[in-house]
């Protein structure tokens, strides 16, 4: 009988969105999953697992606590192949809001009489270990899961597309929001999404992080003719994505 690659799919502090976005594909991740020998999935089995090795780990949410940190450091030792799932994972996702606070501690104002093991800084991952490879969005496109796990499970490295979220809007004839005057920042914002949220006419927050070589300065000349930067900075720490851009701007 041929030995399975083993899978895990962890979370630390998080929603578990991502992991619901994987049961959403049904059959689709059953097939997908059959490759595997799933020996950790916290929706699946509320039981942790004491396996010595993963092939593959998908590793979802922040290391908020000082467990998680350790959990983390844990998963990058025991797998081969680490795969960030998900905004939380690989930007610091809605939890980096509060690098941006000023004066006020979130994690005081809520536990009030038992002091949190709450780091001070939000940060993603990438700073702490080095993932193989990134789900990107809040919550991830569950097809580029598909994708990856297939493509792995073949021994073959996926194809990435390097595409703006603007490419995708405008291919699928949807409003520019941009022309209406709001802040989006589809023209930066690394596509795969299929402008889900510009199907809804909701702006693009940058989710999925920064398209590779993105133009940061001509899309903030133009926001900046309708916003304050402080709006537009808001708007980009709701998934994490200004520290990003604040690298990319001269």
């Amino acid at each position: 009988m041929i030995k399975k690659p083993k899978l895990a799919i962890i979370s630390l502090t998080s929603c578990e969105g991502c992991q619901f976005a994987l049961m959403d594909l049904g059959q689709e991740f059953l097939a997908v999953v059959k490759n595997f020998e799933l020996a950790e999935f916290r929706l699946l089995e509320e039981k942790q697992l004491e396996n010595k090795y993963f092939d593959i780990a998908l590793l979802e949410g922040n290391p908020i606590t000082a467990k998680n940190l350790e959990l983390l450091k844990a998963v990058r030792a025991k797998a081969k192949i680490l795969i960030a799932l998900g905004n939380c994972a690989d930007m610091g996702g809605v939890w980096a809001i509060r690098n941006y606070l000023k004066n006020f501690d979130p994690a005081k104002y809520v536990y009030k009489n038992q002091p949190a093991d709450i780091a001070k800084r939000v940060e993603k991952i990438s700073n702490i270990i080095k993932p193989d490879y990134v789900l990107y969005g809040c919550p991830i496109n569950a097809k580029d899961f598909v994708i990856l796990l297939t493509s792995l499970a073949n021994g073959q490295k996926p194809e990435i597309i390097e595409r703006t979220v603007c490419f995708e809007c405008q291919t699928n004839g949807y409003k520019c929001l941009l022309m209406e005057h709001e802040i989006c920042l589809g023209p930066i914002t690394r596509g795969g999404c299929e402008a889900v949220c510009l199907k809804s006419k909701q702006a693009c927050w940058g989710c999925r992080g920064l398209v590779d070589k993105p133009n940061c300065q001509n899309l903030f000349k133009e926001l900046k003719k309708y916003h304050s930067e402080d709006s537009i900075n808001k708007t980009m720490e709701v998934f994490g994505l200004r520290e990003e851009v604040e690298e990319n701007l001269p």
